[in-house]
């Protein structure tokens, strides 16, 4: 996933601006896999890099 031929300078999800409850939705899921350790777990499993930066 690394290819810039394909993802650029990365990737990212684009959200209708005027839809808060799918924000929220998305904002909420995002967090509770920061918070149970979910998220760490899958990015140590597929980069070899912190995908945040330094």
């Amino acid at each position: 996933m690394k290819d810039k031929k394909y993802f650029g300078d990365g990737t990212g999800v684009g959200l209708r601006k005027d839809d808060a409850e799918l924000t929220a939705a998305f904002n909420k899921a995002l967090g509770e896999l920061r918070q149970d350790g979910t998220y760490d777990k899958m990015a140590k499993k597929y980069f070899d890099f912190n995908v945040y930066g330094d």
